[in-house]
């Protein structure tokens, strides 16, 4: 990011063009900030359980959430008036809150689909009726921090634009950026990121068990703590190498099946508030 630096005497124009050039970036900011915590931390902890291309969510809230952001930004700037930009910034508000439960939903199956084809025909997922009340308590989140950093936006940038030092340049952008990450980190774990990612989670907690006691003979009682029942049809599967992903849910997901692919073939098994169940052969 590169700044124009712009002397208080400077024709107006250059002036206004610099502040929607912050106002622009102010806005990728915070659309970043959003995205990190919405989508990215989802991705790094689905890394560490062998999820199957876990950053394909972020990658795509980044790009939407960081456009839209500087969107908003560049008009709130160009209007220069805080009312008006507040509405511009609770209209952006709205489509990050649809991306918070239609990006996992409806772009990110569709996404592996085309990346991994063997997994076509095997995600099925549904749309129900009930998400779009999740819609409207992601948006009541967002609303309120981005309503504050919107509002902040144009005090605080009149001080940067004009400043020659890069802490107070980035200062507003650090502030959208900790209001957001909150916003985030708060619709990651109470909207549709943490069930289906405690799924997945616990799927993978009990193939790690299977492989880390392959040969060896079991505790009965650690093996039923570990739901290792769930792959008795499955064993001769399971491998060290594999990677999973949500398959399917129900409308509270709380029943989530889980898509796994080992070296010799798929398995799908079903997680029950985020205890394995059952699992079967599904392709291979």
């Amino acid at each position: 990011m590169k700044l124009k630096r712009i002397d208080p005497n400077t024709a107006r124009s250059d002036i206004f063009r610099a502040k929607r050039q912050y106002g622009f970036w102010f806005g990728v900011a915070l659309g970043l900030g959003f995205s990190i915590f919405t989508w990215g931390m989802d991705a790094i902890a689905l890394s560490r359980y062998h999820g199957l291309y876990p950053w394909v969510k972020f990658m795509a809230g980044s790009v939407t959430s960081a456009l839209a952001g500087g969107i908003a930004g560049w008009l709130t700037a160009r209007v220069n008036k805080s009312l008006p930009g507040l509405v511009i910034w609770l209209v952006t508000a709205l489509v990050f809150a649809w991306l918070t439960i239609n990006l996992p939903l409806k772009f990110a199956p569709q996404a592996i689909e085309v990346i991994e084809p063997d997994v076509r025909g095997l995600l099925h997922y549904e749309y129900f009726a009930e998400f779009g009340t999740r819609v409207g308590v992601a948006y009541t989140w967002i609303a309120i921090c981005i309503a504050i950093a919107g509002l902040l936006q144009l005090p605080l940038s009149d001080s940067a634009v004009f400043s020659t030092s890069i802490m107070t340049k980035l200062w507003p952008m650090l502030i959208a950026v900790v209001l957001m990450s909150i916003c985030g980190a708060i619709v990651d774990n109470s909207m549709i990121n943490e069930p289906l990612r405690s799924a997945v989670m616990a799927a993978d907690n009990t193939i790690q068990f299977l492989v880390d006691n392959q040969g060896k003979e079991m505790d009965k009682a650690e093996a039923r703590k570990m739901h290792v029942g769930a792959f008795r049809t499955t064993m001769d599967l399971v491998s060290d190498q594999r990677r999973l992903v949500v398959s399917g849910f129900d409308e509270a997901l709380g029943e989530i099946k889980v898509l796994v692919r080992f070296e010799k073939g798929w398995v799908e098994c079903l997680v029950l508030y985020n205890q394995p169940l059952a699992c079967e052969k599904v392709k291979g």
